[in-house]
């Protein structure tokens, strides 16, 4: 086709140069999202994990938000598996952040057609990944302890129950050592007491002696030891299931699943254990706590065998 021909078919036409933010409108479009949702009362924590989700996301995307396509999302996917080696846990999270944010865009009519409509979730094994620990596992993770920060930790968490979060901003002062029992302020900034065993009681003791500083109660072992973020407790205890074999399969949450999996099979009344966990539906506390066959066996031997 000669210069000539062609100016005579675009001799009707505007052309303009395509800028970056034309392309790729992916990060504007997240921003309105999160604004949507923050409006919605997201908490900061959630705005946080979908902002880094979809922030990795639209870092992979060179186009705009309308010309994303179902393949590009199966792409995506397989790059989080493939080269970053997410979990099957993970990597759903992501599926329902991007579900979550296109479906948004298509609702708000930012886009004529949603790429996530032919994406399926995974089929994820829920009971196994909240199977609490067995006492066996549970002494191999103790045994992986080197030091009394980690001994300190894993004893706190498995015997009291608490939450990653309500851990993270305990200071060593709110501790009554005396009757072993600490105030959380939990979900919702409700308030509750919880219980810590006696040896937690002496790990944590041996623990705050040993330390150079501080006075949150898991703290950094370097100056100016300032309290351990969530995420670097969960690093601790990862660290420690790699150490103890356990596959990488233990973290806070499970420890939590754990202490209300023990206390159940060992005869505790769930409504006890309903209050100890801070949930307000008993149902909740059940489906943490679900009774395996071992503690069905132990029930019935304690009250209808003899």
């Amino acid at each position: 086709m000669t210069a000539e021909a062609l100016t005579a078919i675009l001799k009707d036409y505007i052309i303009t140069k395509e800028s970056d933010e034309t392309r790729s409108d992916l990060h504007r479009r997240i921003k309105y999202y999160l604004g949507a949702k923050r409006i919605d009362g997201l908490s900061d924590k959630i705005l946080g994990n979908y902002r880094c989700n979809l922030e990795m996301f639209a870092a992979r995307m060179n186009k705009s938000a309308a010309k994303v396509t179902t393949d590009d999302i199966r792409g995506y996917i397989s790059y989080l598996d493939e080269t970053r080696h997410l979990k099957d846990t993970s990597l759903q999270t992501h599926i329902n952040t991007l579900r979550a944010f296109f479906g948004w865009l298509h609702t708000e009519e930012r886009i004529k057609k949603n790429p996530m409509s032919k994406i399926k979730s995974l089929k994820l094994d829920k009971k196994g990944a909240r199977q609490a620990l067995t006492v066996e596992e549970l002494e191999r993770l103790r045994d992986a302890c080197k030091t009394y920060r980690e001994k300190a930790l894993i004893e706190f968490l498995v015997s009291t129950g608490c939450r990653l979060s309500e851990v993270a901003q305990l200071r060593a002062a709110d501790l009554n050592l005396a009757d072993r029992s600490v105030q959380v302020t939990g979900k919702g900034d409700k308030d509750r007491v919880v219980y810590f065993s006696v040896r937690a009681r002496l790990m944590v003791q041996e623990y705050i002696v040993q330390r150079k500083g501080g006075d949150g109660l898991f703290v950094s072992s370097k100056s100016p030891y300032e309290p351990l973020k969530p995420r670097a407790i969960q690093r601790i205890v990862r660290s420690l299931s790699e150490r103890a074999g356990l596959e990488d399969r233990v973290h806070p949450h499970l420890l939590r699943h754990t202490f209300a999996t023990h206390a159940l099979n060992g005869g505790m009344d769930v409504t006890v254990i309903q209050r100890l966990l801070g949930h307000e539906d008993i149902a909740t506390t059940q489906i943490y706590a679900e009774l395996n066959e071992e503690g069905v066996r132990h029930q019935y031997n304690k009250y209808v065998a003899n």
